[in-house]
């Protein structure tokens, strides 16, 4: 559900078919609980500038549009609001460990066997939540995971993805209280093109922390096949 207006308690929703159901029926919705996101807010419209003073810093927020109800809640939750202690410094954030160069994971002759990835949540005290992580590989035809596959994906969910690329991604989940938590990725090896690239997209559940990291695969057909180089004598 969406607020259509700040300034009212009108709420647009859009009911699941179980919700339909139970309102066909003359039943009662009863909601007891639900979450808040701050997705599509412009924190850089903050203007410390304004003319008419402090109480005007946020307007330009406060005046955004909202989002219209979105039966995709896995996105238009994706930037959860969390309670964090008082003597926080940072928001809560994913720091990944077992990439080969700079936020790049690439595959070379000898790792068939795969690499394994380590993401590590910074700068929140988990009090017991065990739902974990999930990521997503936009082009599970270059890299697979041994991960748990949970869903694949439409082109709104969770993150933009390529159109090309829509029928084929997939998401992954990894549960645990953490802070860390590991996954394998194995390159494909029958890609006839080496330097294949693909983005997979790393969150943290519970408090939809995330980042991401390109897979650069250059194992290829033509590489695997090859024993060893000759000359006659």
């Amino acid at each position: 559900m969406g607020y259509l207006d700040g300034t009212s308690v009108t709420v647009d929703a859009v009911l699941t078919k179980k919700g339909r159901q139970i309102l066909s029926k003359g039943g009662q919705l009863n909601i007891s609980s639900f979450t808040v996101s701050d997705t599509g807010v412009d924190y850089t419209l903050w203007n410390t500038a304004h003319p008419s003073g402090s109480a005007f810093y946020g307007e330009a927020i406060e005046n955004l549009p909202m989002l219209e109800a979105s039966v995709h809640a896995e996105y238009s939750l994706r930037n959860r609001l969390v309670t964090l202690s008082q003597n926080s410094m940072a928001i809560p954030a994913i720091e990944l460990s077992g990439l080969t160069t700079a936020n790049k994971l690439t595959f070379e002759d000898g790792d068939s066997g795969g690499l394994k990835v380590v993401a590590t949540l910074k700068g929140f005290a988990n009090t017991g939540d065990s739902s974990g992580i999930y990521f997503v590989i936009q082009d599970p035809s270059i890299v697979r995971t041994n991960a748990k596959a949970s869903r694949t994906l439409s082109g709104t969910t969770r993150t933009f993805l390529r159109e090309q690329d829509i029928p084929n991604v997939q998401e992954y989940s990894v549960v645990g209280t953490g802070p860390d938590w590991n996954f394998s990725l194995i390159p494909d090896t029958e890609l006839l093109k080496a330097g294949r690239q693909t983005n997979v997209y790393v969150v943290h559940k519970a408090t939809g922390a995330y980042t991401s990291f390109t897979v650069v695969n250059n194992l290829t057909r033509l590489t695997r096949n090859t024993l060893s180089n000759s000359t006659k004598g």
